[in-house]
């Protein structure tokens, strides 16, 4: 953490700093209150010092983390998943990730949820990477995806941002 430190010292305070905050597995690399939560192999700790220092140094900082793209939740609560067409059990992509729909009240919660947590410990900003349907035709989804993803993000800005925070979203991870 000390070396961490050194190098956003060197860098000028109006440089946005990103920080990865969870995995597509859901595990929280911080000490996060969020009931379902997978535990991480990332010292929590660590990132809670990392979190504390970017708010105590007044610098912009940007939560990064996976949206409904989310092993762990989907796992726990298989009503927010996407199922496979005509299968009756979830869809799980390459890397055996659940995805969650966004047109469940729950999964808009559990995001809800990050977002504030995020929020309260002085992140300025959400960046959701994977705010999207995966790329498949076998999932069972029969509404329009592109209203639902827009319907999602509009609930997720109206209830969670202000005027000194913001909630931004990546369709596909954009690393």
């Amino acid at each position: 953490i000390a070396t961490v430190k050194s190098q956003l010292q060197a860098l000028p305070l109006d440089v946005p700093i990103l920080v990865e905050v969870k995995s597509i597995y859901g595990n929280f690399y911080y000490s996060s209150n969020i009931a379902d939560r997978n535990a991480s192999n990332i010292d929590p700790v660590a990132m809670d010092e990392l979190i504390s220092y970017l708010k105590a140094s007044n610098r912009y900082a940007i939560a990064y983390l996976p949206a409904l793209r989310d092993y762990y939740y989907g796992l726990h609560h298989t009503n927010n998943g996407l199922a496979v067409k005509g299968g009756g059990y979830l869809w799980a992509d390459e890397e055996y990730c659940y995805w969650l729909d966004p047109t469940k009240e729950g999964t808009i919660s559990y995001l809800s949820s990050q977002i504030n947590e995020l929020k309260n410990l002085g992140f300025d900003e959400v960046v959701f990477s994977e705010f999207c349907f995966p790329n498949t035709n076998k999932i069972a989804f029969s509404g329009d995806k592109e209203s639902a993803i827009a319907n999602a993000a509009q609930t997720l800005v109206t209830t969670c941002t202000t005027d000194r925070f913001a909630v931004s979203f990546v369709g596909q991870d954009a690393r």
